[in-house]
């Protein structure tokens, strides 16, 4: 049994369930925002198990691998309204969830731990440290440093959040003027600034196991790909030496999955942006027709199927179901 965490709305999470039982691999989404209402895990001496609201059940002590694919937080009782309440809440079910499936000592993709520790400076020094070249980059809340930053870059800056929010997609803006009426609200928070790398050509890839899924695209005027839902994904091949430096950072974050941005200079170098632990990879795969999801579910259950992941990651998604998942589906 394969478990998947994740949420029973989550489109990535159906259609790696699907193509596991397809192959008689049997999938058990676990829905982390159904705890606290009406979700029961156990742990007995080693021993899991996960009820989901609906009954259904699994004894966890059967899984042979976990895809963290995403944790939730709780769906919590509006009576828990005081904050305090709801982190303690919040916290006990994240430790409960991720020890017991830290201890079952099976295939995780990737260790919800080493995903929580891939921060964005993180990334960006170890890309640095393996040859990579990575945006002059300042991460800060100070109102001044921001300000001759994006002087000294005559306002060719852009900027973004270290981690996304949870109730709402953040996209990566270029610098305008008016940003600068913004800046004592920094004082709260940090965020990155970059300065701005030519070029309009940039990649998202999917890196699945020892797999890579290269999809190159045109950004136009956009500082984020993901504004443009009509923009072409070209499937393409990183030269060697990207692929071995890419390999190496994720390599030292101890991640088996990661989607990573990277982006194509006038010059035709290739720059570090930034990596996901957690990125989707539907839309690349409805745009390109790479099945990614073959190759996702070949790293769950490699000990299984050993050496017909080529064979199946080489079938094109089918067109039915890119039509269907194409409804539900934002980069």
């Amino acid at each position: 049994m394969i478990l998947i965490v994740s949420c029973l709305q989550d489109r990535h999470a159906q259609v790696v369930a699907r193509e596991l039982e397809r192959r008689h691999v049997p999938a058990f989404i676990g829905d982390a925002t159904e705890f606290s209402r009406g979700a029961k895990l156990s742990d007995r001496n080693g021993e899991l198990r996960w009820t989901r609201a609906d009954g259904s059940a699994a004894e966890l002590s059967a899984v042979a691998g976990v895809w963290c694919r995403r944790y939730f937080p709780p769906n919590f009782d509006p009576a828990v309204s005081d904050s305090c309440d709801r982190e303690f809440v919040r916290r006990q079910w994240t430790e409960l969830l991720w020890g017991t499936i830290c201890a079952l000592n099976v295939r995780l993709i990737s260790d919800p731990h080493r995903q929580k520790a891939a921060t964005k400076p993180l990334q960006l020094a170890l890309a640095r440290q393996v040859g990579l070249r990575v945006p002059d980059t300042l991460i800060s809340n100070d109102r001044q440093a921001v300000l001759g930053f994006v002087e000294q870059y005559q306002g060719r800056v852009i900027h973004k959040t270290l981690s996304p929010a949870i109730d709402q997609l953040l996209f990566t803006k270029r610098w305008d003027a008016a940003d600068a009426e913004a800046l004592d609200e920094l004082e709260l928070a940090p965020v990155i600034f970059q300065e701005q790398i030519g070029g309009c050509r940039e990649l998202r890839v999917t890196v699945v196991g020892e797999r890579f899924f290269a999809a190159e695209f045109d950004t136009g005027q956009l500082a984020d790909g993901r504004l443009d839902f009509d923009v072409a994904f070209r499937p393409c091949t990183l030269p060697r030496d990207v692929e071995d430096k890419v390999r190496k950072v994720l390599d030292r974050l101890g991640l088996r999955y990661a989607t990573v941005d990277l982006r194509i200079d006038e010059t035709g170098e290739y720059v570090f942006l930034e990596l996901n632990p957690q990125g989707q990879f539907l839309y690349v795969q409805i745009k390109t027709g790479m099945n990614i999801t073959a190759a996702v579910a070949d790293l769950l259950c490699s000990r299984e199927l050993g050496s017909s992941s080529d064979r199946l990651a080489s079938t094109k998604f089918p067109r039915p179901l890119r039509r269907e998942i194409t409804q539900h589906v934002v980069s």
